[in-house]
């Protein structure tokens, strides 16, 4: 069980390669001078940026499970930092026309 957590956090740990591309352009939210001033930008950049203590959070919890003797419980928030990337794909997907390229 624990190979197959490691392996669930080294996938986890390469959702960090797209994160550095996101987190780069993630203030071209303020291109317009009135964004500063609405709560959705502010948000977004909330959010893009806690990833990181979301990953080392659940990653801390696993380990923690792990040493307590609860193997699956473990894995279950070693797939947390995933299942996170995952949503949040479809929902930067479907708020752009990413994936109405692929419908085709």
């Amino acid at each position: 069980m624990r190979t197959v957590m490691i392996i669930i956090q080294i996938c986890g740990g390469l959702t960090f390669i797209p994160w550095f591309m996101i987190a780069g352009l993630a203030f071209l939210v303020f291109d317009s001078p009135r964004t500063t001033r609405r709560f959705f930008p502010w948000a977004l950049i909330f959010l893009v940026y806690s990833y990181p203590f979301i990953v080392g959070g659940s990653y801390w919890w696993a380990w923690s499970s792990v040493i307590l003797g609860n193997y699956t419980i473990g894995c279950l928030w070693s797939c947390l930092p995933l299942i996170i990337f995952i949503l949040g794909y479809f929902l930067i997907a479907q708020r752009t026309d990413l994936l109405k390229r692929y419908r085709r």
